[in-house]
């Protein structure tokens, strides 16, 4: 279902998932980059469809937001060990298609290669959905069209940013009644 709405009622919906999901997006942060003068672009928790970043490539992959730096597997104590727990919240991640199928890549690693599927990866993995974001051109230093992951067609949602509004690509029944907008018709740029 594709669908045109203002970034007002985009944010609503928005606001209406974050009870059970925690929103992460590429976002720009100034003067936090590598020097005191410039500015970092990275996957953080965003609230309004304004804070994310949709003409800057991120700084950091997004794989950081499925995959932690640190994680406790067990704890143990004199008799027994116990897995660690896991935020209940799910994961609502935008991303670009190249870096989509990089998660593609990381999947195949931990779920499908070898005869066990890695545990604490694929309950992590169950949480998250992504959101698309369209990219119009290439940025610098990038090579998606090279290695054909420039496109997919692997997401929840589709999200186009035109003109004031926003323009959804809904797949997942879930948010069919939480973005509620005039039927449009659209495509989402990939780069060629």
């Amino acid at each position: 279902m594709k669908i045109k709405l203002d970034k007002s009622s985009f944010n609503q919906g928005l606001e209406k998932l974050k009870s059970e999901y925690k929103i992460l997006a590429p976002k720009t942060t100034p003067f936090k980059g590598t020097f005191s003068d410039t500015d970092i672009t990275k996957y953080e928790e965003i609230r309004t469809i304004e804070e994310i970043e949709f003409n800057k490539k991120s700084n950091f992959s997004a794989k950081e937001t499925i995959l932690p730096i640190t994680q406790v597997l067990f704890y143990f104590t004199e008799k027994e060990y116990k897995t660690s727990d896991i935020d209940d919240k799910k994961l609502l991640v935008f991303l670009r298609a190249c870096d989509l199928n990089g998660v593609k890549r990381i999947d195949e690693i931990y779920l499908r290669n070898g005869i066990e599927r890695d545990y604490y990866y694929e309950r992590l993995r169950e949480k998250v959905k992504f959101v698309l974001i369209g990219c119009k051109e290439s940025f610098r230093n990038c090579f998606c069209v090279s290695f054909g992951t420039n496109k997919t067609e692997d997401y929840f949602l589709g999200v186009k940013v035109d003109k004031g509004y926003v323009y959804m690509d809904i797949k997942d029944d879930e948010f069919k009644d939480i973005f509620i907008g005039e039927q449009a018709d659209f495509d989402i740029k990939f780069v060629r």
